[in-house]
């Protein structure tokens, strides 16, 4: 697997990455910054995975769905 993108929203609370995985299919997998409020993990953001996509077959199709489905890609 080969992280080939990765977005961090403006608050800095979420991110995701585009994977290219083993078989040539790409996927996404986001994450949530959930302990944000507690100072002992502030810095760096302590990335806990939220969701996994599904397997898509081209990189543009992966990200059309993640935009579609993650309001903060929008924002």
């Amino acid at each position: 697997m080969e992280k080939i993108k990765q977005i961090i929203s403006n608050d800095g609370r979420h991110r995701l990455d585009v994977e290219l995985i083993d078989s040539g299919l790409y996927r996404y997998v986001t994450f949530d910054d959930r302990y944000r409020n507690d100072p002992d993990f502030q810095n760096p953001p302590e990335w806990t995975i939220s969701d996994v996509s599904g397997i898509y077959e081209t990189l543009e199709a992966t990200e059309f769905d993640a935009i579609a489905k993650l309001a903060w890609l929008r924002d």
